[in-house]
């Protein structure tokens, strides 16, 4: 058999995130298998091997990727120059299309597999885009839109917000465009709910 080229090799390997992404989806982290992302895949089991040791190689692989994915958007938005309140507006939309897309890996209590020997690593993989968020949201108070005491805190609060209205149309079964979503968190964001009357 002839031996793969390395842009073979990195195709192979999306291929496998790409299964195991769709194993997670369908079955969670906890309970994957190789044998069942091996399936997925179409490829054999010792296949896997030749690019993961393990499920927590594997598993952490796949969250990295998600990471890595979610920064460089992160990054493309701040460095937009949008005026503040459209740079929180396009970073509130980003966040929110992260979560519709990998809302089944991630679930809605925005569980993440940090245990196991890969904890750290994926742990700061997520802490920097919990620091790129707060980057957009230092930006918007630059531009007078925001005053803020703890800008990690803030992004917190705004990641809180927006994992928290796919909750909603998850329990409450109703579906809000993205945009809409967007709309309403931005209002919640900026301006609460208190009546102020």
């Amino acid at each position: 058999m002839k031996a793969l080229t390395e842009e073979q090799k990195r195709g192979k390997e999306l291929e496998i995130l790409q299964a195991a992404t769709r194993v997670m989806a369908a079955r969670g982290f906890d309970t994957l298998t190789l044998d069942q992302v091996a399936k997925e895949a179409k490829v054999a089991k010792g296949t896997l091997f030749l690019y993961y040791r393990n499920k927590e190689e594997l598993i952490f692989a796949v969250f990295s990727a998600m990471a890595d994915t979610f920064a460089k958007t992160l990054a493309a938005v701040a460095a937009s120059s949008l005026p503040p309140e459209e740079l929180l507006r396009k970073t509130i939309l980003a966040l929110l299309e992260q979560f519709d897309k990998k809302r089944d890996i991630t679930g809605y209590s925005g569980g993440l597999p940090l245990a196991g020997p890969n904890k750290e690593k994926l742990r700061a993989r997520f802490t920097g885009n919990m620091e790129a968020i707060a980057a957009a949201l230092k930006l918007c108070a630059k531009g007078g839109l925001l005053e803020l005491e703890d800008p990690l805190f803030s992004a917190s609060a705004l990641f809180g917000l927006c994992r928290g209205s796919n909750s909603y149309a998850r329990a409450a079964g109703r579906s809000l465009p993205v945009k809409e979503r967007a709309r309403r968190i931005t209002h919640i964001f900026l301006d609460g709910i208190r009546n102020n009357k």
